[in-house]
């Protein structure tokens, strides 16, 4: 949804507050953890004078290194730190809405579960933050392929509860603030999004390797479908000026659709599945005993199956 037009005078603040949305994309210095992967995001702020930004993006990720087939395993990915500047230009910063990242679920791999860590966010506020199975369209849906971090779905695209120029979903407001809640010397104010655990099981020899989402449409520059999208806020003149963000790992600003997507876009990490058989675990045990005919125990199964784990 585009910027609702304004006076010519106004134009300088909504383009201060397109910038700002890209100045709050830069991440913290790398992590020294080998499995955080830091790249470059093509992003554009949609703005009466629009934005086109090359911005260090990052992610975290656990892994095993392999699995065999049929094996239940799990992964963890986080965002890495971001900012929110004080000011650019003449515009204030006062906030970040609908913040929400989209991941591709891997191929050969059954989904299982996923779920959001607690206690791994920092610094946000608005709706709590939820992992979501989507389809193409960003609609809830069981068997999609795409898995969503967001605050109930509220987006700025992309999404049946998506909007463009209203507050929702997670947020970020401005405390000037690091992730401990000191102050930083420079105004800005610092924020992680959480991380997510996802469970699969293998399915045939080979790898399973995931990745932001960047199938189809999603690799695009400045698709509603991108992987990383956001609404940055400012203030100036006696107006709120807001900037739709959407990025993508793609390396320079305003790539085409031809550029492939770099080290983003690929692998975050790969998990080899080799051949051989997963333990079942004990087997059934003995028949049950009828409790009139004698003593014994009646095998009520496992302890995950009675609690429906």
């Amino acid at each position: 949804m585009p910027f609702t037009p304004v006076r010519r005078t106004a134009i300088p603040t909504v383009a201060a507050a397109a910038v700002a949305a890209g100045t709050l994309l830069m991440a913290s210095p790398a992590s020294a953890a080998p499995a955080s992967i830091e790249f470059q995001g093509a992003c554009q702020a949609r703005a009466i004078l629009t934005q086109h930004m090359s911005q260090t993006l990052g992610m975290s990720i656990t892994a095993p290194d392999s699995v065999k087939v049929g094996e239940q395993f799990s992964y963890t990915m986080q965002p890495t730190v971001s900012s929110l500047p004080d000011k650019e230009s003449i515009a204030t910063t006062t906030d970040i809405q609908r913040l929400k990242i989209d991941w591709d679920l891997p191929a050969n791999a059954e989904f299982v579960s996923a779920v959001v860590v607690p206690s791994t966010g920092k610094g946000l506020t608005g709706v709590a933050p939820t992992v979501i199975r989507v389809n193409d369209a960003g609609e809830p849906d069981a068997s999609g392929t795409i898995l969503r971090l967001s605050g109930d779905n509220e987006t700025v695209a992309n999404s049946p509860k998506a909007s463009a120029n209203t507050p929702g979903g997670i947020a970020v407001e401005k405390t000037k603030t690091d992730l401990d809640g000191n102050p930083t010397a420079d105004g800005s104010t610092k924020f992680q999004l959480p991380a997510v655990t996802v469970t699969v099981k293998a399915l045939a020899e080979g790898v399973v390797a995931p990745t932001v989402r960047v199938a189809g449409e999603a690799a695009n520059y400045n698709s509603d479908k991108n992987y990383d999208t956001f609404l940055a806020r400012a203030f100036a003149l006696g107006s709120q000026q807001n900037a739709p963000t959407f990025c993508t790992p793609k390396d320079g600003k305003k790539p085409g659709n031809d550029v492939p997507v770099n080290a983003g876009g690929s692998a975050l990490a790969t998990v080899t599945v080799g051949a051989g058989t997963v333990d079942p675990g004990p087997g059934p045990g003995p028949d049950p005993v009828d409790p009139g005919t004698g003593t014994g125990s009646v095998d009520f199964g496992s302890l995950g199956s009675i609690l429906g784990s």
